[in-house]
């Protein structure tokens, strides 16, 4: 089995061979020689089951999972990579689950559609979709964490979380593929809001009635894109906004926090280790809101403190009045 990205989400409590792949050398060096990845999962020791190599092809020979976590911006270019691997390898076609949260920019492809594009059609067909409040810190704490595991047949995912499950790491399954991933997608776009909250020094009412207004508002854009209504109000929408909003690991809350500072967006992103989804999220969101006649008025505060163009107090004061 095999994990492509650079922050493990499956501890090795199982007794399968778990290969993490990066291109950071220095990354790469650190987890193999000190158990350790400061860079992206500072104080978490790391098990020493994991293995860690920057060769593609070797990390996905014989795999019989690939879990895809890179940035939704590089997710063509890694599974164009990871097909021409596996076109070469002449085995058996492993299931690929794409944990990567994201639409691409133009196409508004989700994220198993630019991995379908990119994959040999054997391949192509074993793709699932993996989302829900899975806070990296709290995995390697060993806390119990669930999320939602999607594939149009429910055979495939029963399979595939018979492969990653273990005793603090749970999978509901489900065949909406669609919904479990815009879920994951438009929480990072309304989790901006909480962060505002944190930065203004607002408490859990305020969060409160935000989320009342922000689930609606995610659970109508997410559906008019093909998800199911009860997709959103489930581990993959309601579940995971909430760990992220309210999570201090989050840089999606940590960018609604300094925003709330009146920082630029620009000067606020760079202040962040790893990568913001959630602002490439609003824009995308809203551009699709628009298509489809939406009007989302939270989404559009938010857009509007990225831009700098609002008090967000005065925002937030308006929209849960």
């Amino acid at each position: 089995m095999v994990l492509t990205g650079g922050v493990p989400g499956i501890r090795a409590g199982k007794s399968r061979e778990i290969v993490l792949w990066t291109i950071e050398p220095d990354v790469a060096r650190e987890i193999r020689e000190k158990r350790l990845n400061t860079k992206y999962l500072p104080g978490a020791p790391l098990p020493r089951a994991l293995s860690v190599t920057t060769d593609l092809e070797e990390a996905l020979r014989g795999a019989a999972v690939v879990l895809v976590t890179v940035p939704s911006k590089v997710v063509r270019e890694v599974a164009h990579a990871i097909g021409k691997a596996l076109g070469q390898d002449g085995g058996a076609p492993p299931s690929i689950v794409s944990a990567s949260k994201g639409l691409e920019a133009g196409s508004y492809l989700r994220m198993t559609e630019v991995l379908a594009s990119e994959l040999p059609p054997a391949v192509a067909e074993r793709l699932l979709a993996m989302s829900g409040p899975s806070i990296a810190h709290e995995l390697c704490r060993g806390t119990p964490t669930a999320v939602a595991l999607a594939a149009r047949d429910p055979h495939r995912a029963r399979e595939v979380r018979r492969e990653l499950q273990t005793p603090v790491l749970r999978f509901q399954v489900s065949r909406d593929v669609a919904g479990v991933e815009l879920g994951g997608v438009l929480k990072n776009a309304y989790a901006l809001a909480f962060g505002l909250c944190d930065g203004l020094g607002l408490g859990l009412n305020t969060k409160a009635a935000l989320l009342a207004r922000a689930l609606p508002e995610l659970a109508r854009l997410g559906v008019a894109l093909g998800g199911r209504r009860a997709t959103f109000f489930g581990l993959a929408g309601l579940g995971d906004l909430v760990g992220t909003g309210l999570s201090e690991h989050s840089r999606n809350r940590r960018m609604g926090e300094e925003l709330a500072r009146r920082r630029p967006a620009d000067e606020a992103l760079a202040s962040i280790p790893g990568v913001v989804e959630g602002i490439g999220s609003v824009r995308l969101a809203r551009e699709l809101a628009a298509k489809h006649g939406l009007r989302l008025p939270l989404l559009d505060g938010i857009a509007a403190a990225i831009e700098g163009t609002v008090d967000p107090l005065k925002m937030i004061g308006r929209l849960i009045g």
